[in-house]
């Protein structure tokens, strides 16, 4: 029999009685935190006002993830009434539920708040421990929610993301850091696809964002989910950006981008496709139209050529538009040699893609002294020369050569001294006497990209800057003219996609104060660099190897654009993902979807957690807060008896339940103004 909550909005006045009388019945240490999670919610102005609170206690779920994480078995479930209940002597016990070494973080170091290497190195900010952990058990659908709650994407991220978590992944200090990006692209393939429910709109505003890049499918995520009405704006036939027109197909399936794009509009976001908008009359026309905020994530997708002798023959193309040809399926005409300019991951997409378009020879030439040095992903890297790509580092192009009026190969120098600055402007020593040429039909230029800013008129608000980016205050993303955000590679220049979609995050978080009247600026909020988080790795940590993420052989991949790189066994990643040494611990908090379990600021740092009570239901007593309660909005029972007095009523507003790990409670909701 499960036992449950039931909460009535309507009849809450937010006074917060249950939560102080739970901590006192339990004599529960406040702590410097917050000793019990609170959701506020305010919506409207008077006299639509709406204001509500959810406490957060343990909700005594069917199937707890809690309980499957802990690593020292803390968390079980009573079989006779459901209830979860926690061993505080088990807790952080005799296997380690993190290894931050505590001693060396400094006296503000909280247990409880302390992340792990990987999450502070991802831009996202995924609860990256939390769901190796799932997945090591093989609950790999409730590892997609978890990650899907910091990330809009995650098809996408688990192929062509740059990982930076990897490279700050302790498990390097024992053997190989965890192939996190492979695990995450293993759980959205193995878990069956199935859309969310619409979520309804309950703010008055509307935004518009031009273009549907990472940046601006990000923005639309956080802000769908907050409520607002959002339509994205995007000048191609087809959504995704670059991610559709400038990743090849073989790094990035287009099912996989689909599946991302398909999940978002079933939230409720709106997508219009050719549509594309100046940045005159056309963000006028979005205001006139009822749209409050307008989010400028136009990506960097105008390639560039170095200002040299024959760089405008018959031959030579930049990569972003040879990408786009490649990837609108248009006809795109190479010679047999191609020589591609450039050490990133645009330079590799281009060169590969040629040798699948026919092409006998690739050659790269980048001024990167050394393959460690090339800003391309290793792996790529690794699959280009494996296919028969050459690479020639330390190179600078001097001068295209022609015959009979076409390109025939490049005048080369090598170079050494190699630095970028601020603005990512190259300078570097060329050697005398050391001049080489590089023969190819066709030249291909991925040497850098900017934001088409052409429609931008003189005398508009909104200002190009000297890089040729779109210039916003740096705190708060807004442009020159009121309501008007930016975000992505039109605003900082090009970056990876991940960085993409933390600044769409970001832009999401202050459109969202802008358009709730709250002031722009707020406190950074206290933040620990990777570099300076410390663990403490025990001795008894035996060495696994990395499992090896398979790939399709280079004679099956080459004359295509199949899928390189091929999805782990579920044996595979239960033992890939089993490697992680949960550096930070807390993996029952990180993992629940309210955000349920508590650390007190006590020794070893032990969970609080709610327990309903179970002592007093033998004495005919209800749980403490539902005694408390002055306006009597709480009352605990069996599911069954709660349903039978209250109804079925499953949704309240502030409270959105997971699709996966459904929770022992009813909530009858307070009407929403807007609903």
């Amino acid at each position: 029999m499960q036992k449950g909550f039931y909460f009535d909005q309507a009849r809450c006045t937010g006074c917060f009685t249950c939560s102080v009388a739970c901590k006192d019945w339990h004599d529960t240490p406040a702590g410097p935190a917050a000793w019990m999670r609170i959701h506020y919610r305010e919506e409207g102005n008077f006299p639509k006002l709406f204001v509500s609170h959810v406490a957060a206690p343990c909700y005594h779920c069917a199937e707890p993830v809690c309980a499957y994480v802990c690593p020292n078995e803390a968390l079980t479930k009573r079989e006779d009434n459901g209830i979860v209940l926690v061993d505080r002597d088990k807790c952080r016990g005799e296997k380690p539920c993190g290894i931050i070494d505590e001693s060396k973080m400094g006296a503000d170091f909280l247990y409880g708040e302390g992340k792990a290497p990987c999450q502070a190195a991802c831009p996202a900010h995924l609860y990256i421990p939390g769901y190796l952990a799932l997945i090591a058990k093989g609950r790999n659908q409730e590892a997609l929610e978890l990650i899907r709650r910091n990330m809009p994407l995650p098809s996408v991220c688990g192929r062509v993301c740059l990982h930076p978590c990897e490279t700050a992944c302790r498990r390097k200090e024992v053997e190989e850091p965890i192939a996190i990006m492979a695990l995450k692209g293993y759980v959205t393939d193995t878990v069956p696809y199935t859309p969310p429910q619409k979520i309804q709109q309950t703010q008055d505003h509307k935004v518009a964002i031009i273009g549907s890049g990472p940046a601006g499918l990000a923005a639309a995520y956080d802000l769908i989910r907050m409520g607002y009405g959002v339509t994205v704006f995007e000048a191609l036939s087809v959504v995704g950006g670059m991610l559709a027109v400038g990743v090849p197909k073989h790094r990035l399936p287009r099912e996989a981008l689909q599946r991302d794009i398909d999940y978002l509009q079933a939230l409720g976001l709106e997508i219009k496709t050719s549509t594309p908008i100046d940045l005159c009359n056309g963000l006028n026309d979005l205001m006139d139209q009822g749209y409050e905020a307008v989010l400028l994530a136009l990506g960097a997708h105008q390639g560039q050529k170095p200002n040299i002798p024959g760089v405008h023959l018959e031959g030579t193309m930049v990569g972003t538009s040879f990408m786009k040809a490649v990837n609108l399926g248009q006809e795109v005409r190479i010679g047999k040699k191609v020589l591609v300019v450039g050490g990133g991951n645009v330079a590799m997409d281009c060169a590969r893609s040629a040798l699948r378009l026919g092409a006998q020879e690739v050659h790269i030439a980048c001024l990167e002294c050394s393959k460690e040095e090339m800003v391309a992903e290793r792996s790529d890297i690794e699959q280009a020369e494996e296919e028969g790509v050459r690479i020639h580092t330390g190179l600078s192009v001097k001068q295209i050569f022609e015959t009979g009026g076409k390109v025939s190969g490049a005048l080369c120098v090598q170079v050494a001294n190699l630095k970028f600055d601020q603005d990512g402007r190259p300078h570097f020593d060329e050697l005398p006497g050391t001049e080489k040429t590089l023969t190819g039909e066709t030249i291909i230029f991925a040497i850098g990209q900017t934001p088409d800013l052409g429609g931008l008129p003189a005398d508009s608000e909104i200002v190009k800057s000297p890089r040729g980016t779109i210039s916003a205050d740096p705190e708060v993303m807004m442009t020159g003219r009121r309501g008007v955000f930016t975000a992505g590679d039109c605003l900082s220049g090009a970056t990876s996609i991940i960085e993409a979609i933390k600044s769409g995050q970001q832009a999401a978080f202050y459109i969202n104060r802008f358009l709730q009247g709250d002031v722009l600026r707020v406190r950074p909020p206290k933040t620990v660099e990777e570099p300076d988080i410390k663990v403490a790795i025990p001795a008894e940590t035996a060495r696994q190897p990395r499992q090896l993420q398979p790939r399709l052989s280079v004679a099956e991949r080459i004359s295509n654009f199949k899928e390189v790189s091929l999805c782990f066994s579920a044996e595979a990643a239960m033992a890939e993902a089993s490697r992680c040494l949960n550096c930070a611990g807390h993996l029952c908090q990180d993992a629940c979807p309210y955000s349920a379990p508590q650390f007190a600021d006590e020794e070893k740092a032990k969970m609080q957690k709610c327990d309903l009570c179970f002592e007093r239901w033998g004495e005919g007593k209800k749980p403490i807060c539902v005694e408390a309660c002055p306006p009597r909005a709480l009352d605990a029972g069996s599911l069954e008896e709660l349903e039978m007095k209250y109804g079925r009523i499953k949704d309240a507003v502030g409270f959105v339940y997971s699709s996966v790990v459904q929770p022992s409670i009813v909530n009858k909701p307070k009407k929403n103004p807007n609903g």
